[in-house]
């Protein structure tokens, strides 16, 4: 019985770190802002996924993440993520700190065309960049 919870420990443990390597993989890229579902939406939230529509995100091998707003306040954010050892949760720090905050998200979908984040106040939805 013993060697039967050594194997069944393995596959999860194997299990684990093929899905971290996976999403590790899939995440690789650069991604569009689409759009962003609030729990609690207010008369601000229409605007203000208005104004991030086109955002791109974009994630390298060496665990660097660059942020870009297009347009006529265009802003560009550096910094450098991580992904949780079950692949399931995304962690960023930005390089300048300011009036936003850094925040871990649950990644819901993430396969080659779309990446889905729950966040604490909704679900952002992004797609890859063509």
């Amino acid at each position: 019985m013993k060697r039967g919870w050594i194997i069944i420990f393995v596959i999860v443990c194997c299990y684990n770190a093929n899905a971290q390597k996976s999403n590790a993989e899939k995440i690789i890229g650069c991604w569009t802002f689409k759009t962003f579902e609030f729990l609690s939406p207010d008369e601000f939230s229409k605007e203000l996924i208005k104004e991030a529509q086109n955002t791109e995100v974009c994630f390298d091998t060496n665990g660097k993440f660059t942020s870009t707003k297009p347009g006529e306040n265009a802003v560009t954010i550096t910094g450098v993520y991580s992904l949780s050892a079950d692949g399931k949760t995304l962690s960023q720090k930005r390089d300048v700190s300011s009036e936003g905050i850094d925040e871990d998200a649950e990644i819901v979908v993430l396969d080659a065309e779309n990446l889905t984040f729950k966040l604490e106040f909704g679900t952002m939805h992004l797609e890859r960049k063509k």
